[in-house]
């Protein structure tokens, strides 16, 4: 009897266990580095920052800037404008989505020369999620897929480079 009853609690506490895990993983994604031909680099968001989503892709911009934007020349400046940040968000019982839309400007102005570069670069992403799922899954998909919006706008500016 002692034994049917340690398998069982086995089973239980195994049980118990797998729908304690996360569903959705967090992802560290790699950005490549943008090297320009400036001397100074400079990040202009304007936009308002009144929700902690807003609040995050704001951080993760400002932290893709300053680690991965990189200046290697003598003369001239970039400026960088986010120009657009909408984040959407689908809430019900067993359905989760959420949606972003992100659009950068960047203009590299040579100093020797009249002549500057303007590269427009947006993304649109969106992931969603349905059935059984906790609050930190919801959190780690909407943190993936900012993360995934920075991503591609960090390979379309490769390809445009």
């Amino acid at each position: 009897m002692v034994r049917y009853l340690i398998i069982l609690f086995f089973f239980i506490f195994y049980g118990c266990e797998m729908n304690g895990k996360q569903i959705i993983k967090p992802e560290k994604l790699k950005f490549e580095n943008l090297i320009f031909d400036v001397v100074s680099k400079n990040l202009i968001n304007n936009l308002s920052t009144d929700s902690k989503n807003h609040q995050k892709i704001s951080q993760i911009i400002d932290y893709w800037f300053d680690n991965k934007v990189k200046s290697n020349g003598f003369d001239g400046s970039l400026e960088v404008f986010v120009k657009k940040i909408d984040l959407n968000e689908i809430k019900k019982q067993d359905y989760f989505k959420f949606s972003i839309n992100l659009e950068l400007e960047l203009i590299e102005k040579s100093a020797n020369s009249k002549i500057n570069k303007t590269y427009k670069v947006s993304s649109s992403e969106y992931g969603e999620i349905s059935g059984s799922f906790s609050i930190k899954d919801q959190e780690s998909l909407t943190l993936n897929i900012m993360h995934q919006s920075l991503n591609s706008i960090s390979k379309k500016l490769i390809d445009l480079i």
